[in-house]
């Protein structure tokens, strides 16, 4: 069920890891009834390669501290992603927080969160004549998704403050990923771009940051949220919990956990975390669509 362990990744094999991060491997009932193995799904914000990169140092410290398998996955996009976790396709989750509170229903329940909050902006290039969001009437904007508040939402309400209709005044395209809405800013095919501002700080973006400014940002908002399932047992809860509050940025290897994460630190949280966020979005468009 397109998951594979990450006890440790070589080039050798990125690109048989690539081909099952979306296919079966193996019986799903066998995993479902296995007690050491934990399938571990993260949201497809990312295209797969970034995914195992960033994810698979996090899942091989897992595999080491709890002693079980785990079996990093993902899925094709944000609908995909949400049909397998109601399918019981995953113990453990990394949900975008619309995904999350659908989850709940289901049983699925928050754990740990990272720290801090981040933002998300607008941001044009810097040579741009576009100071203000009344200006991107009329203009191309790159957006990550309609399940996106850092990458897409968080502006519709300040488009329509200034009576711009988002959806026939302003050309937004969903491009899904981080990389495509800077660069596609960057190289001038559109005239601004919706993400969360960390990104920034990857190193990737180091030679590009600088040519960036920023015109809109949004409220804070909460990191993606660690979430189980309702069958998995306390024992092995309270071991991940722990394992993940654990992680220090003073230790070299664990740095850079938290680092590919974009986070700080990771604490313990509960459902009661996300409950203001929650309310803030519930009665939107942008909750109903995952």
């Amino acid at each position: 069920m397109e998951t594979i362990s990450f006890r440790s990744v070589g080039n050798l094999g990125l690109m048989f890891v690539l081909l099952v991060l979306f296919f079966p491997l193996s019986c799903r009932a066998h995993e479902t009834l296995n007690p050491n193995i934990i399938k571990f799904g993260v949201f497809p914000y990312k295209s797969p390669k970034t995914i195992i990169e960033m994810y698979g140092p996090l899942a091989a410290h897992l595999e080491k501290e709890l002693g079980k398998k785990i079996k990093i996955s993902s899925a094709a996009d944000a609908n995909s992603f949400l049909e397998k976790a109601r399918n019981d396709e995953y113990d453990l989750l990394l949900a975008a927080p619309p995904v999350y509170y659908k989850l709940r229903s289901s049983g699925y329940k928050a754990i740990a969160r990272g720290i801090p909050t981040f933002h998300g902006v607008a941001i044009v290039r810097k040579d741009s004549e576009i100071q203000t969001v009344e200006q991107l009437k009329g203009k191309k904007v790159a957006a990550i998704g309609g399940f996106s508040f850092a990458g897409y939402y968080f502006l519709l309400p300040q488009l329509e403050e200034k009576g711009i209709d988002p959806q026939k005044d302003v050309d937004i395209q969903f491009l899904g990923k981080v990389d495509s809405v800077i660069y596609g800013v960057v190289n001038k095919k559109y005239d601004a771009g919706l993400f969360r501002y960390d990104a920034l700080d990857l190193p990737a973006f180091s030679e590009i940051r600088e040519q960036l400014r920023v015109i809109a940002r949004s409220s804070e908002i909460p990191q993606f949220p660690f979430v189980v399932k309702k069958r998995m047992d306390n024992s092995t809860i309270n071991a991940i919990q722990e394992t993940l509050s654990a992680l220090s940025p003073d230790i070299p290897e664990e740095r850079e956990i938290l680092k590919n994460m974009q986070v700080k630190k990771i604490i313990k949280a509960t459902d009661a975390d996300y409950d203001e966020f929650y309310e803030l979005i519930k009665d939107t468009d942008y909750f109903g669509k995952p």
